[in-house]
């Protein structure tokens, strides 16, 4: 089992209920990234040829054609499976505190801090994973191994160590150097070929055992790493809306045996919210100072501590009595009927009201009916109040809105605009910004593709969200498409 061990003692109550919400987490979450990791190490296990692996012992390296395959790779992986996991443990970390129990505060998951982390580490990861394969099947090209060891051998060796570490390759070789030369000595009369067999097979075993070992570790530290991240984020969302004052943060272990020196000096040292703890061996990933991890399968998370209430801001109070109001205010504007609502014309009017609200300062919301009639509400600076209490039926409708310029918009849809295509049965939700329009559809085939690595590389920040989206309509099967103005 991949969870820290039952919880015997920790410093406040608080404390142990963090750690009891990140062990839950863990425990609760690990098999699937597991399954991930090992499915996908198989399936580049059988994506290279015979061939190929010969070519690469012959040349002594992997050559870079092969080496950017893998990169794209990891970067499909990071993009299809790995970015839902750690959205996932980012947002249940902001739940991990009791601080925020209470407040009514509503994490906002899709800030440019939160995407653009979970952008930073994917990269991070494939460039990490891609160089770690390359440095484990080095380790089975050096002069020794070549010296001791056929083409052939090092050919079929190669391939149950790809997604393995520099360490574990070495150990999988040692292993069926072990098995040939024990078969030797108990069957001298066994053919070379036969012992070769099965000292393959049983390595492809062990390594298969190794790779699992691999993915547990990864599963648990990239999930605690995305959990304290969202920790973090929670309270530092929860200070700037005024809910939380001067926060400090302190570290808390599980408190018994288990606990590694490293942690164990850590246990209980508060400092600033910006400050860096005191740990000790290498950087895992950037910024591995300021929370945990501290290393590899670490359950170690962080408590919260308030050492000074928030200051009231008049000007806040004034901003959200004024939204309050714009709330209350905000009715639907009948603007008229179509005599065809066929999907040609239903999108030709949307595309039409598109041009004349793309330049408002505030979200429109142009609504049309499955009946044909067309509605428009609009809301503030970032939001546009739409629901069934505006007496609009929305079941079947088409809708479009856009997202001001200077408002909070990450280029494609909220999650809030996910939701309420989902939960109001639309047929077409539209959007539209300064630079891009997109649309959600009931059309499930119709998906756009993820990015390539290299454009990942080159992205400004306008393919996170996107990417995003792409996992989310797959996950819900629905259509969604983005395109440039």
């Amino acid at each position: 089992m991949i969870a820290p061990k039952r919880l015997r003692k920790a410093k406040t109550k608080n404390s142990k209920e963090i750690l009891y919400r990140l062990e839950e987490y863990l425990e609760s979450n690990y098999r699937g990234p597991v399954e991930i990791l090992c499915g996908f190490w198989g399936n580049q296990q059988d994506a290279i040829t015979y061939q190929e692996l010969r070519q690469i012992v012959q040349d002594g390296t992997v050559d870079q054609e092969t080496l950017q395959l893998w990169s794209q790779d990891y970067s499909i992986l990071v993009a299809n499976q790995l970015s839902g996991m750690w959205m996932d443990a980012v947002i249940a970390g902001s739940k991990g505190q009791p601080i925020l129990d209470n407040l009514a505060f509503e994490f906002n998951s899709q800030s440019s801090g939160i995407l653009n982390w979970i952008k930073e580490r994917g990269a991070e990861f494939v460039t990490a994973s891609t160089q770690e394969q390359k440095n484990a099947i080095a380790a089975l090209l050096t002069k020794k191994m070549k010296d001791g060891h056929t083409v052939d051998e090092l050919s079929r060796l190669i391939r149950p160590c790809i997604g393995l570490t520099e360490g574990d390759a070495k150990a999988a070789a040692r292993f069926y150097d072990n098995i040939v030369a024990n078969l030797k000595k108990d069957h001298p009369r066994m053919k070379l070929e036969s012992i070769r067999r099965k000292a393959l097979d049983a390595t492809q075993k062990y390594a298969e055992r190794k790779h699992r070992a691999r993915a547990m570790t990864i599963a648990q530290t990239e999930s605690a790493f995305a959990y304290n991240r969202g920790a973090d984020e929670g309270i530092r969302q929860a200070q700037a809306a005024g809910y939380l004052g001067v926060m400090r943060k302190r570290w808390s272990t599980l408190g018994d045996d288990a606990v590694c020196g490293v942690c164990n000096s850590l246990n209980g040292v508060e400092i600033d919210m910006d400050a860096e703890f005191d740990i000790t061996g290498r950087i895992l990933f950037p910024g591995h100072h300021l929370m945990p991890p501290a290393h590899p399968r670490c359950a170690c998370a962080v408590e919260y501590i308030e050492v000074e209430p928030p200051v009231f801001h008049p000007e806040v109070q004034e901003m959200s009595r004024a939204q309050e109001e714009l709330e209350e205010v905000a009715e639907p504007v009948y603007l008229g009927a179509l005599e065809n609502a066929s999907d040609d014309v239903v999108k030709s009017t949307l595309e039409e009201y598109e041009l004349k609200i793309v330049q408002s300062s505030v979200e429109n919301a142009v609504i049309i009916t499955k009946a044909g009639l067309i509605w428009q509400c609009s809301g503030d600076k970032n939001s546009v109040l739409l629901s069934s209490d505006l007496g609009i039926e929305l079941s079947g409708a088409s809708v479009t809105h856009n997202h001001p310029l200077d408002s909070v918009n990450e280029y494609s849809f909220s999650d809030q605009d996910i939701t309420f295509f989902l939960e109001n049965d639309l047929k077409v939700l539209r959007g539209i910004d300064e630079r891009y329009i997109y649309e959600l559809s009931r059309e499930y085939f119709e998906v756009d593709l993820h990015a390539t690595l290299e454009e990942l590389m080159k992205s400004d920040g306008d393919l996170a969200r996107h990417e995003y989206v792409i996992d989310t309509a797959q996950r819900f099967g629905i259509g969604y498409r983005r395109w440039k103005r």
